[in-house]
This record gives C-alpha cells, sequence and structure tokens, in this order.
C-alpha cells in the first residue's frame, strides 16, 4: 500500500512534465501526497509523489520534516486518476 502524507509546511518540489522538461513548484500547506510506484520519472536524490494527479519529485528529508502520514480512505479523492 502506498503511504498518503498532509503537509503541514509548504515544500519545494519539481513537476516532470513531458519531454524532460522539469519546473520548480511550490506544493501548498494543507496538500495530500501520495507515493509514486514510479520511480523511472523521479529525478535522482529525490522521492517521487502526486499531488493533483500529477507526478512531482521531493526530498525525502522535507518531506518527512514537513509533512505527516495520512490514511483517511477519502483522501485519494485528492489525487485524481493515477
Amino acid at each position: 500500500m502506498l503511504s498518503r502524507y498532509r503537509l503541514n509546511a509548504p515544500i519545494s518540489a519539481i513537476l516532470d512534465k513531458p519531454g524532460s522538461q522539469n519546473v520548480s513548484v511550490t506544493i501548498p500547506v494543507g496538500a495530500m501526497l501520495l507515493d509514486s510506484p514510479h520511480t523511472s520519472t523521479t529525478l535522482p536524490g529525490m522521492v517521487g509523489v502526486y499531488w493533483a494527479g500529477l507526478h512531482y519529485s521531493v526530498f525525502l528529508d522535507e518531506l518527512l520534516k514537513n509533512a505527516g502520514l495520512s490514511g483517511a480512505p477519502d483522501d485519494a479523492e485528492q489525487y485524481g486518476s493515477l
């Protein structure tokens, strides 16, 4: 089962766009993130997460410092289709 996280503070992330384009973004407080099983699109030295149906790469230490585990079943609605 994949882990879900709720952000307690904003974190920096890299949005993985088609064509190997990477865009720096900030994921806001309250966002629900889902672990990504697709490690091939995750940048080296980072972990992959989904937010709002899109794949992002984030630093694990920043994720663990600024997020708590969440297991609410209705959280999956936040992710769109994966």
